[in-house]
């Protein structure tokens, strides 16, 4: 994740550079794997993409 697309291939709400209305709340969102249970995390980075897309639907910049 980062804001600079030739270095990154999601933004920090984990939505891709390209395609604006592509969100990725899963752990391909990872560029390594860890040794520890990334459950939590997964879940943590889902949460947070879903409320900011739920802000953008009701703001009415995504449809």
């Amino acid at each position: 994740m980062g804001n600079d697309p030739k270095k990154s291939v999601l933004n920090k709400w984990n939505q891709t550079h390209d395609v604006k209305n592509l969100l990725v709340v899963d752990g391909a969102s990872f560029v390594t794997a860890g040794w520890q249970n990334p459950t939590m995390t997964i879940l943590a980075l889902s949460m947070r993409a879903s409320e900011h897309l739920a802000e953008e639907i009701s703001k009415g910049n995504i449809s």
